[in-house]
């Protein structure tokens, strides 16, 4: 798990409607002060994971619902 100053990182934990459609969920929620360029260090840090080709992964910039 990266740390970086004025982030902070809550999860992984299994989503509200943590099985849809035949899959698992889960979220991970990333809070971030406004001066913090987060999408960098979003970038840096999944270039740094090696996920299977089963898993997918979406980010959501300010979502609307966090189901």
């Amino acid at each position: 798990r990266p740390h970086f100053d004025s982030v902070q990182i809550y999860g992984p934990a299994i989503a509200p409607i943590g099985f849809l459609k035949g899959k698992h969920r889960a979220r991970l929620l990333v809070r971030a002060d406004k001066s913090v360029n987060i999408q960098h260090i979003l970038q840096g840090w999944l270039g740094t994971i090696k996920l299977p080709s089963s898993v997918r992964m979406q980010i959501d910039i300010d979502p609307y619902s966090f189901l």
